[in-house]
């Protein structure tokens, strides 16, 4: 059981039923089906074309009191907060899976009805949250052509996500990665002597 953070919860979508969603989508838009995915392009151009009266703001981050982003329930707008939209700008992965996250919430919840939960405790397949954070995971890595990362940093380049994010995946996905071989190791071999001058 899951405690309520808002007191809202929505109809249960089961974990394989929002990664089909994501994949469903991806293909929708005639994205690669393994590639990384250009957030910014896709929230200010892309989806302006594939869905009747969407927007996408950019509010000053007091005006979003606390929250990276915000997706409306009733009508496709999405808002990120001026500092993720800045991150975003920049490519970091926290951004782009906050994006991708918001864009799950316009996928799976908007226009939809919301319930109020009668308990302070709910099963998490009803949590709107989870399911937009899978969406987010499952939109930007997808499950086959995040199988084939060998380790995390090769994950992190190849999808454009944080090291958290990748971790996260992977034990979802109970995917083993090869630990990262270290960029330089320095260390005296045993049985190395000292460098012996000419003179």
């Amino acid at each position: 059981m899951k405690v309520v953070d808002n007191g809202r919860i929505v109809a249960p979508r089961s974990r394989r039923e929002v990664e089909l969603t994501a994949f469903s989508v991806r293909s929708g838009l005639g994205l690669s089906p393994g590639g990384r995915v250009s957030m910014q392009p896709l929230l200010e151009e892309t989806l302006y074309e594939v869905i009747d009266g969407y927007d996408f703001r950019v509010r000053s981050d007091r005006d979003m009191r606390g929250l990276y982003g915000l997706t409306d329930e009733r009508d496709p707008i999405i808002y990120l907060s001026s500092s993720v939209y800045s991150a975003l700008e920049r490519g970091e992965g926290h951004a782009r899976m906050t994006a991708a996250h918001e864009f799950g919430h316009l996928m799976l919840h908007c226009g939809l009805p919301t319930y109020r939960a009668f308990s302070d405790q709910y099963e998490p397949l009803y949590d709107p949250e989870r399911q937009a954070n899978i969406f987010a995971a499952a939109f930007l890595m997808p499950e086959a052509s995040f199988r084939r990362c060998a380790t995390a940093r090769e994950a992190m380049r190849k999808f454009g996500v944080s090291l958290d994010a990748a971790t996260c995946r992977a034990r979802k996905l109970q995917h083993k990665f090869l630990p990262d071989r270290p960029i330089l190791s320095i260390g005296k071999k045993k049985g190395s002597s000292k460098r012996r001058t000419p003179f």
